[in-house]
């Protein structure tokens, strides 16, 4: 049985607290970089990691098949691995991840970790995993990186971080209520010199700007089907007294504090 993205990334999370406080040189991540210290005192990392078994007590033991740089991340820094997991008491190892659209079952480690409202917690003795197909490494490989600075005005990018996983969730209103679909395109871009929309695309329209509580005001719903501005409205109090609709853009958004912004395909159900 494969673990949920978020289920792996606390139970490892929680197992590398213990032992970094038992052995706080043994097993880190900084950034995406997974680094292990040997029983001789040598860092090993990246490729002088494939094949390893780490063992991460209750959790069961972590073997690491590869070990690669993620050419297609924003900055060149996001870390992809494949990893395969031994639960305690199984005798086979069993992949992290269900493949993504593409085929890809990598993961993405990164330091830090969420807390019960998931909002990112920076925290150098705990780290979470992420497989490719789930927000919190598709936002880590758009650039978001929470231990970065921003390249245009130095700004922390962590509240960038948790806008990003809002806004790839659809979660307008921030309280862990998705309303997306797998697979649904959108432009994202920002003011801080992360990513900037594509001029190419001509058959979308501004969905909502976004910050770390959710969205600042909806143009439209990404998936009609799933939730209406009325629904939204209803669901989210926040939002009712924002601009909506034709009132919602992104001069709007950004005003009201927005720190990304997006656009998505209208359909007939929008009309």
């Amino acid at each position: 049985m494969r673990l949920p993205n978020l289920i792996v990334g606390l139970i490892l999370g929680a197992v590398s607290s213990a032992l970094l406080a038992a052995n706080p040189q043994a097993l880190r991540v900084e950034g995406t970089r997974l680094v292990v210290t040997d029983d001789q005192g040598r860092e090993r990392e990246q490729a002088d990691l494939v094949g390893a078994e780490l063992q991460l007590g209750t959790a069961g033991t972590l073997q690491v098949l590869s070990a690669s740089k993620d050419p297609s991340a924003r900055f060149d820094e996001v870390w992809l691995y494949q990893l395969q997991l031994r639960p305690t008491g199984a005798l086979m190892f069993q992949s992290f991840c269900a493949p993504d659209p593409y085929g890809d079952t990598r993961v993405v480690v990164y330091q830090g970790y969420f807390d019960q409202d998931r909002r990112y917690v920076a925290d150098a003795t705990r780290f979470s995993l992420s497989c490719v197909s789930g927000v919190e490494a598709k936002c880590l490989r758009w650039g978001y990186l929470p231990w970065r600075t921003a390249p245009a005005n130095g700004a922390s990018l962590e509240p960038y971080y948790t806008a990003c996983i809002n806004m790839a969730r659809a979660d307008y209103c921030g309280n862990d209520a998705p309303s997306t679909r797998n697979g649904t395109a959108i432009d994202i871009y920002d003011r801080v010199g992360v990513q900037t929309s594509d001029a190419s695309i001509t058959d979308m329209a501004f969905e909502a700007g976004w910050n770390e509580h959710g969205a600042v005001c909806v143009a439209h719903t990404r998936i009609v089907e799933n939730l209406t501005l009325d629904g939204l409205h209803t669901n989210c109090p926040r939002l009712a007294e924002a601009p909506s609709g034709a009132d919602c853009d992104d001069a709007t958004a950004n005003t009201a504090g927005a720190l990304l912004f997006n656009r998505s395909k209208l359909t007939a159900s929008h009309q």
